[in-house]
């Protein structure tokens, strides 16, 4: 019975994605990873601050554990992104994230084709991407993977060959095949778009797997991050 129950929702996931987010595929991406931080594993009261310099513009990262905030307002994060010839910086990200078992991590992404740049947050359970709107001047999320199905509880965000965004969903072991869908800007929705590259892989995913090594207080918070206007 569940696992009838599982192919029935598996099926319905795949007709949303097809009616929704693989109704209007766009060409081929121009997306680059910027910078990769790796795992901030910060103790109490230590910052993390980093400057990536490139052709196509700078981005400074600030991640702070603050040791007189409470659990849900630990880590206070401060993003500034300077397009080329730009004197000053902008400061484009100011908020809070939860504490959680195993850090952060981040990526930064610019799209060449429409010069936007994006932010995907990694809590070892749980990825966001976001945005900064030069129009509305504000940071917009984007995607959350607790909105994309997959059995396998590692999530995280990467460049694809045909310069497209991926989200992939993994176990630690790498025992099965990943879940994937393909990430694109859709310029008629100013949004993006989404393609399920999984129906095959559905049903060919373990049964079980040990999920001990992941911390499932991320799927709980309300959002990773907390962003202040």
């Amino acid at each position: 019975m569940k696992k009838h129950l599982l192919s029935l929702l598996s099926v319905f996931f795949v007709a949303v994605g097809v009616l929704l987010g693989g109704a209007s595929l766009a060409e081929a991406g121009n997306f680059v990873q910027v910078a990769d931080t790796g795992v901030l594993e910060l103790k109490t009261n230590e910052k993390w601050e980093r400057e990536y310099r490139t052709k196509m513009g700078d981005v400074k990262i600030r991640f702070r554990n603050v040791a007189n905030n409470k659990d849900h307002k630990r880590f206070h994060l401060i993003i500034w992104w300077r397009d080329p010839g730009a004197e000053q910086y902008t400061r484009v990200a100011n908020g809070y994230s939860p504490r959680n078992r195993f850090g952060y991590a981040f990526k930064v992404f610019r799209d060449k084709n429409t010069g936007r740049v994006y932010f995907a947050m990694d809590a070892h359970g749980r990825v966001v991407l976001y945005g900064y709107d030069t129009f509305a001047k504000k940071l917009e999320m984007y995607i959350d993977s607790i909105n994309f199905y997959s059995q396998l509880p590692l999530p995280r965000m990467l460049v694809r060959s045909d310069g497209d965004l991926e989200l992939r969903f993994d176990n630690v072991n790498r025992t099965a095949d990943p879940t994937r869908y393909r990430l694109f800007w859709d310029l008629d929705r100013n949004w993006f778009g989404y393609q399920d590259l999984n129906i095959p892989v559905y049903y060919n995913l373990p049964s079980s797997y040990d999920d001990s090594v992941y911390d499932k207080s991320v799927l709980e918070a309300t959002n990773i991050y907390e962003g202040v206007d």
